[in-house]
């Protein structure tokens, strides 16, 4: 019998993923009609492209690129995906070292699976006993290791990493982590609040492209599922993937949920 594992980060407020960066609009659940007064209970929800467990593609960079509504979701349904261990704790990168040790080298990596990398960060319900660290202090790739895992990529013709980092890229380090992030939460309200809105106005691509430089290179080349979670509970080292987006239609990205089976 096959074993399905949810790879999916659950969804509920105060969660990190989505919380922190000066464009995150929090995840919010209230109710609009309840059992004890309605007789029946409906919530209104509210989150943006990147909340959780997610899939991000080359729209988020190229006005030109497809939107969720014009992909072929047959690209996440069933792939083959080859399961590589990139062990990382907090705020590490993902070096070009560790792509040519870890990535180039496994036997394992056949043409055009997708790359579902494990660095631990993902396991146990780390995204809730940390809160926003889970977020700020994840580990994420240098430029130069995005750079090196995305030419193994195209030789292999590989379309996607899947990884269980919360943010691939750079995390903000030269300016919006200390512009925003640092400040106390009361002097950083989530977007879309004035401060948010005032604080992106003034964060120009000058500060955006340094700022999350790592993530680029990938966006650009295929598809990124970023925020993964319970990897540590795949055993086979190859497994079939899915991954259905939320069918935003015009959205350049949006929340997914991810699906493991081993045969």
């Amino acid at each position: 019998m096959a074993k399905v594992t949810n790879l999916t980060l659950p969804l509920y407020p105060g969660m990190p993923v989505g919380n922190v960066w000066a464009w995150d609009a929090p995840f919010r659940q209230e109710p609009i009609v309840t059992l004890e007064n309605n007789g029946v209970r409906i919530d209104a929800l509210s989150l943006h492209s990147e909340t959780g467990t997610r899939l991000m593609m080359a729209a988020t960079i190229d006005d030109n690129a497809p939107t969720i509504g014009q992909i072929d979701l047959n690209l996440f349904v069933n792939r083959d995906a080859v399961v590589i261990d990139i062990p990382k704790n907090a705020e590490e990168e993902i070096m070009p070292e560790d792509i040519d040790k870890y990535v180039v080298s496994n036997p394992d990596y056949k043409e055009g699976d997708i790359v579902l990398i494990r660095t631990g960060w993902g396991n146990g319900r780390r995204y809730e006993e940390l809160g926003d660290d889970y977020a700020i202090r994840t580990p994420h790739f240098s430029e130069a290791g995005s750079l090196r895992l995305t030419e193994v990529m195209k030789e292999k013709g590989s379309d996607t990493v899947a990884i269980d980092v919360a943010y691939v890229g750079s995390c903000g380090w030269k300016h919006m982590k200390q512009e925003w992030v640092d400040l106390p939460k009361w002097l950083r309200p989530p977007f879309p609040s004035e401060q948010a809105k005032i604080y992106l106005k003034n964060y120009t691509k000058d500060k955006s492209w340094p700022d999350w430089a790592a993530s680029w290179p990938l966006h650009a080349h295929g598809y990124i599922i970023a925020a993964l979670c319970n990897l540590d509970q795949i055993t086979s080292k190859r497994v079939k993937l899915t991954a259905l987006p939320l069918f935003a239609r015009d959205c350049i990205g949006a929340p997914v949920t991810v699906v493991a089976i081993e045969e």
